[in-house]
């Protein structure tokens, strides 16, 4: 059986509709993973600078960790909230598949950047008071 093109196209179509259809829910699913680590992360570096740290203080470099790793809480936060896609008769699938992967893969660097900022500021306040 040779596929015409009018069953490539309507699979396609369908697989963009579905991949549409869940690509909210791809980004509700990090959102979640994301708050997770930001939070366990966050929680650690407070035990180990409360612990580990002779003589703990609020210098810049605990308050960038902190900063940081809440910031990145509630940008996992936003991610975590589900989107409602209203799609229509004239609803581009294209453009509206294009700015939700967009928008998700900016939002999952933007996270990063800002988990990374508060990581490496936590491990240099833990080994510049040891």
């Amino acid at each position: 059986m040779k596929p015409r093109g009018e069953d490539v196209a309507s699979s396609v179509r369908d697989w963009l509709k579905e991949d549409i259809r869940k690509g909210p829910s791809s980004k509700h699913e990090l959102g979640k993973f994301f708050v997770g680590v930001s939070t366990g992360t966050l929680g650690l570096f407070a035990t180990l600078l409360k612990f580990a740290v002779q003589n703990p203080s609020l210098d810049y470099l605990t308050i960038g960790c902190f900063s940081a790793l809440f910031l990145s809480t509630i940008l996992g936060l936003y991610m975590a909230v589900p989107d409602v896609l209203r799609l229509r008769g004239h609803t581009d699938l294209y453009l509206t598949y294009d700015r939700i992967v967009r928008s998700t893969i900016a939002l999952m660097l933007f996270w990063f950047l800002l988990w990374a900022v508060g990581f490496v500021l936590g491990v240099a306040k833990l080994f510049s008071d040891a």
